[in-house]
């Protein structure tokens, strides 16, 4: 299990014109744009101005061997890889296209495309990019884990457990069993997805999956169970796996560019990659340069919460430290670190952290939201209230900040101000359960008890856990018997 892997977050996507982009990601051919273009005539050409010399300097080398060899499917392919590599993936996704078109033999280049697809949704045009890339080679495991995760999330699962019986049959065995558990929890087959879920919980301590089988014992009504299995997935993400084709594209990464490909690789959830990079770049630069260079501090900061979403918390919290040691002043430090503390119920000293992070730089919007839940859990709502309207002032509006807002404000029983927040919430995000869990509450505690009745069952079709809702339904009652 120690190949599953979590995600972070979507990697950003570098956009350049075009109806021709949109008609080529499709796999069409377009007349009418510059003329008449296919997958394979127009050499794509960026990255050559980017401000990071080394990076610029190796796009031109990168496309001046494409230009010697025109008709080679390898060298466009590899120009595909460095444009990924380096954050340029519209260019990509068309260069992977004339790969593939060039040389159809090579299982990379639809792989790959089929990857940059189903990151930006595009799950069907994914699929049939993967088809090409089984029929060229169908005894790739990672292929098909990817083939049942596409299908899953088209709510497709019976095609879908046919992926992972063949992925579990090429070796891919705890993978392919946690595919197959997902399966069955998408039919709502909770106790035939427990005996799976729980020995991979026991063997991977991945979030991921404890989140899952928090999910099903829920489900089956074992609801103190479930609620301890929930608290150790919080904040989980889902689960990836070690995939060497992919991995392929780590060595194209080039100059400053390889954090942000680090952090991309996160988010695709390939989490033995991004470690890797990170690794690497750690040795190149002694720990002790983070005093006065705050490139190496980035990367010390981003190893340490690469090790926290693997589930390995002593060592990210050994390297955060180790960070704040040497150089006291960069400010992410101080809000990693606030996490671990957080996380040990050591409220007082991740607090002082997160003060000390906004003293360093008091414009950064998720800081004053951490600060705001702290606050509410060491029972200060009135200072989290304040601390939270700031983040706010900062930053765009999200459903979590006002869910605290609203949280903060009901404790200090300032009901109509709760209230209000709280919609706003649900209007971020017509499915934030909880949202509409607290909004029952305060909508309760003001007498507009039909309206409660309403958000509570919008609560409970949205998967509001089950804690929540008894507690809220016996507070509504005593309210009723109050009127």
């Amino acid at each position: 299990m120690q190949s599953l892997i979590s995600c972070w977050k979507k990697p950003t996507l570098f956009q350049i014109s075009s109806t021709c982009l949109l008609v080529l990601i499709s796999g069409f051919t377009l007349n009418g744009c510059s003329g008449t273009h296919t997958e394979t005539d127009e050499l794509v050409i960026a990255g050559t101005d980017s401000p990071d010399k080394d990076l610029g300097k190796f796009f031109e080398d990168m496309i001046q061997s494409v230009r010697a060899m025109p008709n080679s499917g390898l060298m466009r392919g590899r120009l595909a890889m460095a444009y990924e590599a380096n954050g340029f993936q519209d260019e990509a996704i068309i260069s992977y296209g004339q790969a593939a078109a060039l040389d159809p033999k090579d299982f990379r280049w639809p792989y790959l495309s089929a990857h940059l697809k189903a990151r930006r949704e595009l799950h069907q045009a994914a699929l049939d990019d993967l088809a090409r890339a089984l029929q060229i080679d169908a005894n790739y495991a990672p292929a098909w884990l990817w083939r049942g995760t596409w299908l899953l999330d088209m709510n497709r699962p019976d095609e879908a457990s046919t992926a992972f019986e063949k992925a579990r049959a090429l070796g891919a065995y705890s993978e392919a069993t946690f595919g197959r558990a997902r399966v069955l929890m998408v039919k709502q087959q909770y106790a035939k997805a427990l005996p799976l879920l729980e020995p991979l919980a026991r063997d991977s301590a991945h979030p991921y999956i404890y989140r899952t089988l928090g999910y099903a014992l829920r489900a089956l009504g074992r609801v103190d169970e479930a609620r301890a299995a929930l608290a150790r997935g919080r904040d989980a993400q889902p689960i990836a796996w070690q995939d060497p084709r992919a991995a392929e594209k780590a060595s194209f990464v080039r100059g400053i560019g390889r954090q942000s490909f680090a952090e991309n690789l996160l988010g695709a959830g390939r989490l033995n990659e991004a470690l890797e990079i990170l690794e690497t770049m750690r040795r190149e630069q002694s720990d002790e340069t983070c005093a006065y260079v705050q490139h190496t501090c980035a990367v010390l900061n981003s190893l340490s919460l690469a090790y926290s979403r693997y589930g390995r918390e002593d060592k990210a919290y050994t390297l955060v430290e180790r960070g704040l040691s040497i150089n006291p002043e960069f400010y992410p430090f101080h809000i990693n670190i606030a996490g671990h503390y957080r996380q040990r119920r050591e409220l007082d000293t991740a607090l002082h952290h997160i003060d000390r992070a906004i003293a360093l730089n008091p414009s950064i919007g998720d800081a004053h939201i951490q600060r705001g839940r702290l606050l509410i859990g060491m029972s200060r709502h009135a200072d989290a209230t304040k601390a939270l309207e700031t983040a706010i002032q900062l930053e765009p509006e999200r459903p979590l900040t006002l869910l605290y807002l609203g949280m903060a404000e009901g404790q200090l029983e300032h009901w109509p101000q709760a209230i209000e927040y709280l919609e706003r919430a649900i209007r971020l995000d017509p499915h934030f359960a909880l949202g509409y869990v607290y909004l029952a509450r305060s909508l309760g505690e003001v007498g507009r008890i039909n309206e409660a009745l309403e958000a509570m069952q919008t609560a409970e079709q949205n998967g509001a856990p089950d804690y929540e809702l008894r507690t809220n339904k016996l507070r509504l009652k005593e309210l009723e018997a109050e009127r």
